[in-house]
């Protein structure tokens, strides 16, 4: 048959292992990156405040890299699974959270729990093109409970569009969002709670919080 060929799905199949392998490879150098940047705490209280729960009780945390997040919300919880495809960061994460649950896969692999409460992805879902951000907002509707809050954070601009960025530590592969795509993979499942948009260096960033119906 005839038709356009999905480049976007393409660039994603192409680059999805050379970026997990460029953050294996640089797990030491960009947990010290990380670590300057420090947790994100007013987003991780921000989104148990969308929950209307004082401690939500189940909390997947998708691309939990070398756990610096991980550290915040485990207190604030009562079960925590923190994922990530990079066996590098993971093993960081182990190290300084050993009574912590981490799994090893990628978010469009990962099977989700059930009944969640709030699922968090933190400059992850920016590693996946449309249609896998697609499939994972789909799976984690089926997995967070009614109320429950499903709180990205992506790299913006005015259009989607896939980049790819090679710097000191390797090769990744990045998609930049708009907020009108975000919500239109998101679905009817969700509704957007909150969105706050921001710059950091030379990038403008959003987070948005959306809650499942």
């Amino acid at each position: 048959m005839g038709g356009k060929k999905d480049t976007s799905l393409e660039v994603a199949e192409n680059w999805v292992e050379k970026t997990i392998a460029t953050y294996d490879a640089s797990a030491e150098q960009l947990a010290a990156y990380f670590a300057g940047i420090g947790p994100r705490v007013a987003d991780i209280e921000r989104a148990i405040e969308l929950t209307g729960d004082a401690r939500p009780q189940r909390v997947v945390e998708l691309g939990c890299g070398d756990g610096r997040d991980a550290a915040e919300i485990v207190p604030r919880v009562d079960w925590y699974e923190g994922v990530d495809p990079s066996s590098g960061l993971l093993e960081i994460a182990c190290e300084r959270l050993p009574e912590t649950r981490f799994v090893q896969a990628t978010a469009q692999a990962y099977e989700f729990p059930e009944g969640l409460n709030i699922v968090f992805a933190f400059a992850s879902l920016l590693h996946l093109s449309r249609e896998e951000n697609q499939a994972v907002f789909q799976h984690a509707a089926n997995a967070l409970r009614p109320g429950g809050v499903f709180f990205v954070s992506l790299k913006e601009t005015e259009a989607y569009e896939p980049r790819l960025q090679q710097d000191t530590y390797g090769e990744r592969m990045f998609y930049y969002y708009d907020v009108t795509t975000v919500r239109s993979l998101a679905g009817a499942a969700f509704s957007l709670e909150y969105e706050c948009h921001q710059t950091i260096g030379s990038t403008d960033w959003m987070e948005l919080g959306f809650k499942r119906s």
